[in-house]
């Protein structure tokens, strides 16, 4: 189940969040297809990229319960820092999985749709329940509350490149999405 949403939208990118909602739906079906079933996401669209640092430190934190509050402002800013140039980011939440697009990078109908194909397939990267504790195990040591060993971190890291690739190699998907 996918909804979306939009967050301080500037008046001229307000179009590319009326078509990132409307292509949602088939986003998800083409993706479902090629990947299986999307866990619950929550797609938020917006023209800030302080609001996308926000958000996904908050996802962050709250599945870090107790972490310590430099660390949290240390996430803060390193997102921040990160997502200026970023066109979307996934991060896993309590409910589910938060699809973030940033908007002032995406300019044209073409960019969300690779934008929005692209984060979809990491949402489904992260639906079972195997990866999402290996990926929270990860928030938790990038926050502090966790400790792994460097051979586990420098292991996850390295699925992570994969799964880029594999997210990268599936936005010709994208093509079936109408411009």
């Amino acid at each position: 189940m996918i909804s979306v949403t939009d967050q301080n939208v500037t008046f001229l990118k307000r179009g590319l969040a009326r078509h990132a909602k409307k292509i949602a739906p088939g986003a998800e079906r083409l993706v479902a297809r090629e990947f299986g079933a999307l866990p619950a996401t929550q797609v938020i669209v917006t023209s800030d990229p302080g609001l996308m640092a926000e958000l996904a430190t908050d996802a962050e934190h709250e599945l870090a319960p107790g972490a310590d509050p430099r660390a949290v402002a240390k996430a803060l800013r390193h997102h921040r820092r990160h997502l200026r140039d970023k066109y979307g980011v996934t991060v896993l939440s309590t409910d589910g999985v938060l699809v973030l697009i940033n908007l002032r990078v995406a300019r044209t109908t073409q960019d969300v749709n690779e934008t929005l194909t692209h984060e979809l397939v990491h949402a489904c990267q992260l639906r079972d329940r195997p990866a999402r504790e290996q990926h929270i195990g990860y928030v938790r040591y990038g926050l502090g509350t966790e400790r792994l060993s460097r051979r586990k971190v420098r292991a996850y890291e390295s699925l992570m490149d994969q799964r880029e690739d594999q997210a990268h190699a599936a936005e010709h998907l994208a093509a079936g999405l109408p411009l």
